[in-house]
């Protein structure tokens, strides 16, 4: 019919479309959080922070979290992946959660800052994809493709050299 069955607010933007799994929906939200519902009736059943500390900034008109979850939430073989950040230099957070759960996997908190003198690597810019068994992200100007271990996040890119820009 088109009629909305039900409604769930979050506290920033959803940049990118639900993912839905076995009867329930993941979103990433601007607020730094990842929402697991069940899709028939909206009730919570997990959220997960992917936000290191709770910082807000403005951005293009809403209030955001300096690491907002506008990677979307990619579902593959029972762990939902997901990444959470702007800018490489505030730092990219890549995570892997049991989907199920909300049981945190694995996380990498260095890709961002794949060179740390420079504070320069991979941003979160994208969605994701499994890839040649590699979990794939679009990385930003520095890294791009950025690619990833599937079973314990380790970073398999190259880094940086000077900063500059120089995806692929």
């Amino acid at each position: 019919t088109g009629n909305v069955r039900w409604a769930f607010r979050t506290a920033g933007p959803i940049m990118q479309p639900p993912t839905s799994w076995e009867g329930r929906a993941y979103a990433g939200s601007g607020d730094g959080f990842v929402y697991c519902l069940e899709a028939a009736t909206g009730k919570l059943l997990w959220r997960f922070d992917a936000s290191p500390v709770a910082r807000r900034i403005p951005v293009y008109g809403y209030l955001c979290s300096t690491w907002p979850v506008n990677s979307g939430v990619l579902i593959h073989d029972g762990a939902a992946y997901f990444a959470a950040g702007i800018i490489d230099y505030d730092g990219t957070y890549l995570y892997a959660l049991n989907a199920k759960t909300g049981e945190l996997k694995w996380v990498n908190e260095q890709s961002g800052w794949a060179d740390p003198a420079l504070r320069k690597g991979v941003s979160a810019q994208g969605n994701l994809t499994v890839a040649n068994g590699r979990l794939c992200m679009a990385g930003g100007n520095i890294v791009s493709p950025a690619e990833y271990d599937l079973n314990t996040g380790a970073y398999l890119g190259r880094v940086p050299r000077d900063g500059s820009p120089e995806s692929n």
